[in-house]
């Protein structure tokens, strides 16, 4: 993002303002060169501090820092997430800032006294309210208001025993526990907070240009999935990868629901129906719009699932404008539409050989005046086909577009008009297999280009073990992944009962992780502590319900985890250093000076692989390993990476580089941010230390 200085508003709070700094120092060391200088603005929650939250208007909180941002006082607004009303005027945008505080409520109690049960409880809402009064029912609940500080000042004082607080306000404010007062954290399933706590929110003037490009960078793309018709196992491969990843699906009521409830682990991932049948609207068009929009405003990676192929008489392109008209990246997964179903499926061929060369699609219900042509294996005749078109009346004008390779490493969507066909097709490609589409659908071009990576296309060489991920993530910064793995990994050894018997197993990549675990029949609840080198690798633990116990700050490679080792004493310690063919001693002589008793074990093979066909077009690569370099290399040269943007997972990686890619190599977090662990930074910047996740 080039140098912007930005106005920001914020309420006078000491808590409004600590938070707003926060906020403020993430973004300029997201975008370096960005300067920004914070005015406070009194809201009416300021002002009013007798009226009790559930009676306050929606907009208590934001009112004036909204009329701030209209009227061009101020570029933006940073609230508390939970502090926004639930619909957002049309002429006002935001979004959620990615990293989220502890979400969890709290007691707050004097110090010595956490074991006493209170008599007047401190509450600030109907849900702290219904929970104090179910865990003290002899306890007198009062309402509280003002600021944090002068909350738990009230509390120091002895106006209340306890009062009940968000936790991520605490500790934004204080960085920890205030003096003279203990905090509890309650458990998530006792107390279940508002979905936005612990969130900020930025709210900015609708159609800024500067903070849409911003946005582009926390939020994921919408996937809209098609999920086939009839029989719940036409949905793709792809689609149901989409399913599992999804923070939310918004499932239309054709087999949608059925989908993914009967057919798909789906944890706590909420489904909202949304479809209709017959007309009967579960909701209204606008309203799913704008629940698209919003979700993805919050950082969610949302799937919209649609009955049989989204692009066929879907409504798809109302919502795909809507999010282009805010710059939010999306992905569109082609299916099997009823028109297949009902003619493939059932023997009703709609080509024959010899009987008929094609067939025409439409509904009754559309207001649509024109009927698209589209010519299969036509590139030959192409330009003949233009003329015939002509012939019969179609205007000369009228927009035409060739598909070549479809959803291919070398698909490419070329436009032109029905009389300049031939300036678009030289006579060398008339043999290349394609579509010929004619109609003003192919003055769209294809797809708008949105999200920092604005459809670059991105080769992915790292192995099966992540390359789906690398794609997924690829997608939501709104490229285009090229699938292409140069490294296979192959497991060497497999894991019984006996893995229990060490005290700690250090695992330094997400594919060691997921090829232990893939060949490890011991009970998990058995085994020791795991050391582990980065965000991305503890991500990949946590799949298995697992954190690390030992994990660098900043460095995060095998380099960053020899320093953590060096803090231990480990002596009387057994420990199974697990690795690849390729890795160094380092990480087991650093653990054996510090007095364990170490098994050094190759765990798997790094082994070159080769893609069939000739290196397809790209503009940036993605390294995973520094195997996957070497292979890069060996078959195609550095001269491949002339002019190519290069994004590497780990310092290993980037040392792998020749010297003149290297130095411009960024960091490219791609297992921390499809699995949304804390610190994630997934294009540029240095990843932070891996906060824990309540």
């Amino acid at each position: 993002m080039k140098k912007e200085r930005f106005t920001v508003g914020a309420r006078g709070s000491a808590l409004s303002l600590a938070q707003t700094a926060g906020a403020l120092d993430f973004l300029r060391a997201r975008f370096p060169g960005t300067d920004y200088r914070v005015v406070t603005v009194e809201t009416p929650g300021d002002r009013d501090l007798t009226t009790p939250i559930e009676k306050s208007a929606p907009d208590f909180f934001t009112r004036d820092l909204d009329e701030a941002v209209r009227d061009g006082r101020i570029d933006f607004a940073i609230h508390s997430a939970k502090d926004l009303p639930p619909e957002i005027a049309d002429d006002l945008d935001w979004f959620w800032l990615p990293e989220r505080a502890d979400p969890r409520d709290c007691w707050v109690v004097r110090k010595g006294r956490a074991a006493a049960r209170p008599s007047w409880i401190g509450v600030s809402s109907e849900r702290r309210a219904a929970y104090a009064k179910k865990a003290y029912p002899k306890a007198k609940l009062l309402p509280i208001r003002g600021s944090i500080d002068s909350r738990i000042q009230q509390l120091r004082d002895g106006r209340y025993d306890a009062v009940l607080m968000a936790l991520a306000g605490i500790t934004r404010l204080y960085g920890g526990t205030p003096s003279g007062v203990e905090l509890i954290p309650i458990p998530l399933e006792e107390l279940t907070p508002p979905e936005a706590q612990g969130y900020l929110a930025v709210v900015f003037r609708a159609g800024d240009a500067r903070l849409m490009t911003m946005r582009a960078h926390f939020v994921k793309a919408v996937r809209f999935v098609s999920a086939g018709v009839g029989d719940a196992g036409l949905c793709t491969v792809r689609g149901r990868r989409d399913l599992e990843e999804a923070d939310v699906v918004l499932a239309d009521e054709l087999l949608g629901k059925g989908l993914v409830r009967g057919n798909l682990s789906t944890g706590k991932m909420p489904v909202v129906p949304v479809g209709k049948r017959c007309g009967a609207h579960t909701m209204k068009q606008a309203e799913i719009t704008r629940l698209i929009c919003d979700e993805a405003r919050k950082g969610r990676r949302v799937v919209r699932l649609k009955g049989g192929d989204a692009g066929l008489f879907g409504r798809l392109a109302e919502e795909t404008d809507a999010l282009t008209a805010l710059q939010i990246p999306f992905v569109v997964r082609p299916g099997v539409s009823a028109l297949v179903a009902a003619t493939t499926g059932t023997g009703l061929l709609l080509t024959r050989r010899g009987e008929s060369r094609g067939f025409t699609a439409y509904t009754p219900r559309s207001t649509g005046t024109e009927t698209p042509q589209v010519a299969f294996m036509a590139t030959r005749m192409a330009s003949e086909e233009a003329r015939r078109l002509v012939r019969e009346g179609w205007p000369r004008t009228t927009p035409c577009a060739f598909v070549f390779d479809a959803a291919g490493p070398r698909e490419e969507v070329r436009t032109a008009t029905l009389g300049t066909v031939r300036k678009i097709l030289p006579a060398k490609e008339e043999e290349r297999p394609g579509l010929f589409i004619v109609g003003r659908v192919a003055a769209h071009g294809g797809w708008p280009r949105l999200g920092p990576l604005a459809g670059r296309r991105v080769l992915v060489t790292c192995s099966d073990a992540v390359q789906e991920r690398a794609a997924t993530v690829v997608e939501d910064l709104g490229g285009r992944p090229i699938r292409w793995p140069l490294i296979e990994l192959r497991a060497t050894r497999a894991f019984g009962e006996e893995v229990a018997d060490y005290d700690a197993i250090v695992l330094t990549s997400p594919s060691a992780v997921r090829i232990f675990f893939a060949n490890c029949t011991c009970d998990v609840r058995r085994l020791g502590a795991f050391y582990t080198c980065g965000a991305g690798t503890d991500a990949e633990l946590r799949r298995h319900g697992i954190s690390s116990d030992v994990v660098p700050a900043k460095d995060f490679s095998a380099a960053g985890l020899v320093a953590e080792i060096k803090k231990l004493d480990l002596r009387g310690k057994r420990v199974l250093r697990l690795r690849s063919a390729k890795a160094g001693p380092d990480v087991a002589r650093a653990l054996r000076r510090a007095g364990a008793k170490v098994d050094d074990v190759v765990l798997y093979a790094n082994e070159a692989y080769a893609p069939e066909g000739v290196l397809p077009p790209f503009d940036d690569v993605f390294f995973a390993s520094a195997s996957a370099v070497e292979s890069f290399l060996a078959r195609y040269g550095a001269g491949a990476l002339r002019g190519k943007g290069v994004f590497v997972m780990g310092g290993p990686t980037r040392r792998a580089l020749p010297k003149s890619f290297s130095a411009k190599a960024r960091i490219f977090d791609i297992m921390a941010a499809t699995l949304g662990a804390r610190g994630s930074d997934p294009i540029g910047g240095t990843p932070r230390k891996l906060g824990r996740t309540y």
